[in-house]
């Protein structure tokens, strides 16, 4: 999978415990986030997107810590 998709997966999965607009926008600001250019978005920016989700107080506060780790791990593992 690439990164973009990869990225598209992570949003449907926020989805669910957030709604369509508040995943977006965690989403959208983890990625911004990463000073890269799409067409140069590869899989180290990617990890660094999936690192900033992880790592967003209010994923984590919904989620709580375990399934944060959980998803981290299942997420790097969706670019390979």
């Amino acid at each position: 999978m690439t990164p973009n998709e990869a990225i598209e997966e992570i949003l449907k999965d926020l989805s669910i415990s957030f709604g369509d607009r508040l995943a977006s926008q965690i989403v959208m600001s983890a990625r911004s986030s990463v000073p890269a250019p799409p067409a140069d978005f590869g899989r180290r920016q990617y990890a660094e997107v999936v690192r900033t989700v992880c790592g967003d107080a209010r994923v984590v506060g919904m989620l709580g810590e375990l399934t944060v780790k959980e998803r981290q791990s299942l997420w790097e593992k969706l670019v390979s």
